[in-house]
C-alpha cells in the first residue's frame, strides 16, 4: 500500500509541475478603446404647414409654409465633470422670400382676403430663413449636482422647449440643481432673455409683452403696447422642489416672471404597477400679477386632474379636465376703452384679458368709453408658452387651449395613443371640449379633434433607416356664437413633417 501510495504521489506531483510548465500563458486583457471627448448629433426637418381660415367667413387668408432645417448639436468633454456643448441651426425656404421683411409685403405675404386663392405665410413655422447658435453653455455633472449656464434650452412646466415646429425654444441664462437624499431634489435657475420658436437672436421680452413683434404671436392688444413694440423686461427666476418615490412623483414650481407675474404650479402622479398601468395625476396653481403689471391685472388659478389606463400593450386612454375660475371687477373703464357690442374690451384697459371670442365684459353703455363696466377675467399668463399650445395643462391640444385663449373656464380632453407591435407606426386621437366664459358674461363653447400619426421607417433605434420619420398633424377646431362674440367658427390646420435624427 506504502508503494502505492509513493507512486501515486509522485504522478500527481508530475502531472502537475508538466501542466504547469506546459500550459499556455494567460492572454492579458484586450485594451479598452477610451471614448472620445467629443460626440455629436441633430436633426433634418422639412416641414409643411396649412391653415384653413375660411377667409369668406373670417376675413383672414389662408395661410401656408414650406421650410427645411439642419440642427447640429456638439458636445466636448474632456475628462472630469465638466464639458461645452452647443447647437445651431440654420432654415432656408429656398423661395427668394427669406428675409422676414418680405412677408409683409407682396409678393411674398399678406395678400388680401379679397384675392383667393392666394395665402398669407405662417410664419408660426416660420416661412422664413433663420440661422442661430441657440445653444452654447458650459456644464458640470456629478451623482449630486448639476449646474450649467449660458444660451440652452430647458425644460419646466411653463417654460420649456416648445419643440412643435423647426427649432426649440431656448433661453439664457444659468441653472442649478442638487439632490439634496434619495428621493429629493431641488433647483434653480434664472434666465435673463429668450430666443423663441421664430427667431434667431436673444431678446429682453415674452410673447405677452408686445404687440406683433414677433411672426408667430399677437400679445396682448389692450395693454397700449403700440403695433410692433414691446416692453423690456429681465427675464424670469425660478425655484424647485422635488420628489420622486416608487410610484409618485411631485414637484412645487415657483416662477417670478419680472414685472408680469409671481406663479406657484405645483403637479404630482401616481401609477400602479398592476395590469394597465393605471394612473392619477394632479395639478394645481395660483398666480397674481407684480411689478408694473407689462401684461395688465392677473389674478388666476388653476386646478387640474388626469387618469390613464393601458388596457392592452400598445394602447394608452387617458382623460384630463382643468378648471380656471372666472373673476370679475366693477369699474369705471378709463376714457382710452369701451366695452364693445360683442362684450369685448375696445381699446386699453390694463387687464389680462380673454381673447378670440370670449366675452370680457358686460355695460349699460356698450361702445362708451368711461362708462361703468363689469370686467370678466382670470386666464392664467404664460409669458413663455403663450400662443405655441404647448403648456402643461392637461385639456390643451394642437392648435388651442386654455391658456393659450387666457380664459377662465373649463376643458375636457380624451386622448388615445396606439402603436403597432412593432413600433412602426404611433397614432394619438383626442377630442376636446372647452366652456370660455361663464353664465353670466356668456359661454364661447368651442371643440376640438386632433390626429397625429408618425410612420418610423426602421424599428425605433435599429435598422439602416433608424431616425428616419414621417409625421403629419391635422387639428379641426369648431366654435360657436362667433356672429356675438367674435373668434374663428371652423378652423383646419395640418402639419406635415419629415425627420432624420442622428
Amino acid at each position: 500500500m506504502s508503494i502505492m501510495k509513493a507512486l501515486f504521489s509522485r504522478g500527481f506531483l508530475a502531472a502537475a509541475a508538466f501542466l504547469m510548465l506546459g500550459a499556455a500563458p494567460t492572454p492579458p486583457p484586450k485594451p479598452t478603446t477610451a471614448p472620445s471627448p467629443f460626440t455629436y448629433g441633430g436633426f433634418v426637418r422639412a416641414y409643411y404647414f396649412t391653415r384653413t381660415n375660411f377667409p369668406g367667413v373670417s376675413g383672414t387668408p389662408n395661410q401656408a409654409s414650406f421650410n427645411p432645417a439642419i440642427s447640429l448639436h456638439g458636445a466636448y468633454s474632456p475628462g472630469g465633470r465638466f464639458s461645452v456643448s452647443g447647437s445651431y441651426l440654420y432654415a432656408d425656404p429656398f423661395d427668394n422670400c427669406g428675409n422676414p421683411a418680405s412677408h409683409l409685403v407682396l409678393p411674398c405675404g399678406r395678400h388680401p382676403v379679397t384675392v383667393p386663392p392666394q395665402n398669407n405665410p405662417d410664419d408660426t413655422l416660420p416661412g422664413y430663413r433663420m440661422n442661430t447658435l441657440y445653444e452654447a453653455y458650459l456644464q458640470y455633472k456629478n451623482p449630486v449636482l448639476f449646474a450649467r449656464a449660458g444660451d440652452q434650452v430647458i425644460d419646466t412646466p411653463w417654460a420649456n422647449p416648445s419643440d412643435a415646429r423647426l427649432k426649440p425654444v431656448a433661453f439664457r441664462g444659468a441653472g442649478v440643481s442638487y439632490k439634496v437624499l434619495k428621493n429629493w431634489i431641488l433647483e434653480a435657475m434664472y434666465m435673463s432673455r429668450w430666443e423663441n420658436r421664430v427667431q434667431s437672436d436673444f431678446v429682453d421680452s415674452t410673447t405677452i409683452t408686445q404687440n406683433g413683434s414677433y411672426p408667430d404671436a399677437g400679445g396682448v392688444s389692450n395693454t397700449g403696447i403700440p403695433k410692433g413694440g414691446r416692453l423690456a423686461n429681465k427675464g424670469f427666476a425660478y425655484a424647485r422642489l422635488g420628489y420622486a418615490g416608487r410610484a409618485f412623483t411631485a414637484n412645487v414650481h415657483y416662477y417670478a416672471f419680472n414685472q408680469i407675474a409671481n406663479a406657484l404650479w405645483f403637479d404630482g402622479k401616481y401609477a400602479w404597477k398592476s395590469y394597465g398601468k393605471p394612473f392619477l395625476a394632479f395639478q394645481a396653481g395660483s398666480e397674481n400679477s407684480t411689478g408694473s403689471a407689462q401684461a395688465g391685472k392677473i389674478n388666476s388659478q388653476v386646478f387640474g386632474a388626469q387618469a390613464g389606463y393601458s388596457p392592452w400593450e400598445n394602447v394608452t386612454l387617458t382623460v384630463g379636465a382643468d378648471f380656471v375660475p372666472i373673476k370679475s371687477d366693477t369699474i369705471i373703464l378709463p376714457l382710452t376703452a369701451a366695452c364693445g357690442a360683442n362684450d369685448e374690451i375696445k381699446g386699453t384697459l390694463l387687464y389680462f384679458l380673454p381673447t378670440g371670442g370670449t366675452p370680457n365684459c358686460k355695460t349699460s353703455f356698450p361702445g362708451v368709453a368711461g362708462a361703468t363696466a363689469t370686467v370678466y377675467y382670470g386666464g392664467w399668463a404664460s409669458p413663455y408658452t403663450d400662443s405655441y399650445a404647448t403648456d402643461p395643462l392637461f385639456d390643451t391640444s394642437i392648435s388651442q387651449g386654455m391658456a393659450d385663449r387666457r380664459s377662465p373656464g373649463s376643458g375636457v380632453k380624451l386622448a388615445g395613443t396606439f402603436y403597432t407591435d412593432a413600433k412602426r407606426i404611433r397614432l394619438i386621437i383626442s377630442r376636446a371640449w372647452y366652456a370660455y366664459g361663464n353664465g353670466t358674461v356668456g359661454v364661447s363653447p368651442t371643440q376640438e379633434t386632433d390626429a397625429d400619426a408618425t410612420y418610423f421607417f426602421s424599428k425605433i433605434g435599429t435598422g439602416p433607416y433608424r431616425g428616419l420619420s414621417l409625421r403629419h398633424r391635422y387639428a379641426e377646431r369648431t366654435q360657436a356664437f362667433t356672429g356675438a362674440y367674435g373668434g374663428l367658427a371652423d378652423f383646419k390646420y395640418n402639419r406635415t413633417q419629415l425627420e432624420y435624427d442622428f
